[in-house]
This record gives structure tokens, C-alpha cells and sequence, in this order.
């Protein structure tokens, strides 16, 4: 592990896995100046950022990966102690995607729906609804990966005559449906579902009925 230090200690840079991790504050025109040194293979990575409790992470996306790896058990503590007593109500698979899982609005708040449990960098409303295929992938991450939720999606999808929650129940009552056409759209969903037009689409109509 290499470390670089700024003149002033306002941030360091450190080296893992040939990826540059960035704690502190770094000014503009050094970051733009970091960012410009990136391959073009290279990526910004916020997911990793977050979970490191860093400012910025650059790197390939396969040593990306291994870095996540290596440091998911560190992260799920972190989240643990700073959970404190709702933790409890958190399973293990719950306290690994909410630390290094993928993360978006509609995934956050499809989280707080299920769980009762707000993360603490989540400042949004559970009308941050899937917008687009990319969105609702991250949803459906969230429910691979964490299994016992399958069973609060069920009763989400009770809920379809509360106020601001009718979409989303809308959406747990089709769930399936949604998915298989995703499925059908964008086979590797797992990765990237920017192919899945038909699957945006779908999910306008959702839109709709809160509008209603």
C-alpha cells in the first residue's frame, strides 16, 4: 500500500489493488488533474468510495472488485456499530448489501420500505420510485441478495391504497412479471440493463398511478 500525502494534510491518496483511493478534502483542480491521469478502462467508483468512508476511488473495474471484496467485512462492521440497536433488526445479507451493496434512490428507499431501517446516507422519500431499467435493477439486486425481503415485498404489495406507497405496491404485486421481461430484455441485467427500453417503459405506467 502506497500512501501520498498533500502539502497541506488537507487529503492522502492511497494504493490498493492499483486502485487510487482519495481521503479528505482534495481541491478541484488537483482532483480534475487525478482523474485526467485515469486510463480510459479506469472508473470513478462511488459504491466503493462509500464503502471505504473515502472521497473518491479510481481504478480498473476488476481490481475494483477485488478491493470490495477484501474490505466488505470491514465495511458490514462499521455499519454494524454504527446501526447500533437497529442492526438487530437487520439480517446478514441485509447488513452486506446495505454496506456493499449497490445503492441508488429507488433501491435505498425500496430498502426503508422493507425494512423499517433508514440508512444513514439515505435522505430520500419512497417516492424515489424506479425510474428507468437501471433503477429497477438495483432493486432487484437488493432482493437477490438479500432473500428474506421476498417476504416484505409480499406485504409491500397489500399496501396499494395507502398514500405514497400505491406505486410501489403496484410494483411488488407485478414483480415477477417485471422481471421475466427484463429477463427477456437484458439477459445480463446483473451487469447492465441499459438495453431494457421495454422494461422503462412499464415501469411510466407504475408513475402514473401516484399521479392519479
Amino acid at each position: 500500500m502506497t500512501t501520498t500525502a498533500a502539502s497541506d494534510a488537507s487529503y492522502r491518496i492511497l494504493m490498493r489493488e492499483g486502485c487510487r483511493i482519495v481521503y479528505g478534502h482534495m481541491p478541484l483542480p488537483e482532483f480534475l488533474a487525478l482523474v485526467q491521469q485515469a486510463s480510459d478502462r479506469e472508473v470513478l467508483h462511488a459504491g466503493t468510495a462509500r464503502m471505504l468512508e473515502a472521497s473518491a476511488v479510481i481504478g480498473l473495474p476488476s481490481a475494483l472488485a477485488r478491493l470490495r471484496r477484501q474490505e466488505t467485512p470491514a465495511a458490514v462492521e462499521r455499519l454494524r456499530a454504527r446501526l447500533g440497536r437497529a442492526a438487530l433488526r437487520l439480517d446478514p445479507h441485509a447488513l452486506r448489501w446495505l454496506a456493499a451493496g449497490e445503492h441508488g434512490p429507488a433501491s435505498l428507499a425500496l430498502f426503508l420500505l422493507l425494512t423499517g431501517v433508514r440508512p444513514r446516507h439515505y435522505r430520500g422519500t419512497p417516492r424515489d420510485f424506479p425510474r428507468d431499467a437501471n433503477a429497477f435493477r438495483r432493486c432487484r439486486l437488493l432482493i437477490e441478495q438479500v432473500p428474506s425481503l421476498r417476504q416484505a415485498l409480499t406485504v409491500l404489495a397489500e399496501r396499494v391504497h395507502e398514500p405514497g406507497v400505491a406505486e410501489w405496491a403496484a410494483l411488488a404485486q407485478s414483480w415477477d412479471d417485471i422481471c421475466a421481461h427484463m429477463d427477456y430484455e437484458a439477459p445480463d441485467w446483473r451487469y447492465s440493463a441499459d438495453g431494457a427500453s421495454g422494461t422503462t417503459a412499464v415501469l411510466a405506467c407504475f408513475r402514473e398511478l401516484e399521479a392519479a
